[in-house]
């Protein structure tokens, strides 16, 4: 894929590395010029490699998002086994900026070979391994976001930080979920909101990002989980704060949570 900027993917795919490993901020504009998609897609993909990826974070699924980043469609940044942690355990140190949302987990029981076609939603019903629930914890040095453009988010991986893994549950416990209201409570501060949020549903996202991937060649392994898209407006995340998450639906009520510890 042509990247567009002052240099090349694997010199910006170092530069992002090394911001992020020393905590500091990066000006992406100043240093290298605005990102096309394909070049933010190649560049992510130098720094965490598809097909080893452990799961991913899904973006362009809401409204907000669609308008914050000028899109219309879904997005997807990869996350690496180290990013993933299970409920009720503390996030990891150094992540830069982080925030927190609530999201729908799906996992499928099949891998996906890259399709340029979309999947349909009934296709993707039928394939469904487990589903379940996360804290998504965005963190990035990128600055200037959203002003400087999709593609320097799809660089950083969609700002991977970490993914909190809750319960593994069946798949007919999606309809359940998709009903669901969520509260988000980190420390004093508290945000509302609900799966609807999801401008296509969780399933409707999946056919979209699989289709992006197939455009961009990329497989996906059987059985990693996909975050589908924050279900509550993101708030920040302290060192020392808790974070948990509640979602209520028809006849299910489940929570979740993690903490930022003290560093040092």
């Amino acid at each position: 894929m042509a990247s567009s900027g002052r240099s090349d993917p694997a010199a910006i795919a170092q530069a992002l590395g090394a911001a992020r490993a020393a905590g500091q901020a990066f000006d992406p504009l100043t240093r290298f010029g605005p990102l096309s998609l394909e070049a933010g897609y190649a560049i992510a993909a130098l720094r965490c490699d598809p097909a080893q990826a452990a799961a991913y974070k899904l973006g362009g699924t809401t409204g907000a998002t669609r308008t914050a980043f000028a899109v219309s469609r879904a997005y997807a940044g990869a996350l690496c086994a180290d990013q993933l942690i299970k409920d009720g355990q503390d996030l990891p140190t150094g992540l830069i900026n982080p925030v927190v949302e609530p999201e729908i987990l799906l996992a499928f029981d099949r891998p996906f070979a890259p399709q340029r076609a979309a999947r349909s939603v009934q296709a993707l019903r039928d394939e469904l391994a487990w589903v379940g629930i996360a804290l998504e914890v965005p963190a990035t040095p990128v600055s200037g976001l959203p002003q400087t453009g999709v593609g320097w988010l799809l660089a950083d991986c969609c700002a991977a930080g970490a993914l909190v893994v809750g319960e593994q549950l069946s798949p007919a416990h999606l309809d359940t979920l998709s009903q669901a209201r969520v509260t988000l409570q980190v420390g004093t501060r508290t945000s509302q909101g609900e799966a609807s949020r999801l401008l296509d549903g969780a399933l409707g996202a999946m056919s979209d990002i699989l289709a992006v991937f197939g455009q961009l060649g990329w497989a996906v392994p059987a059985g990693i989980p996909f975050a589908t898209g924050g279900l509550a407006p993101a708030l920040p995340i302290g060192a020392g704060e808790t974070v948990q998450a509640g979602f209520a639906g028809p006849g299910i009520e489940l929570s979740i949570s993690t903490r930022l510890c003290e560093e040092g």
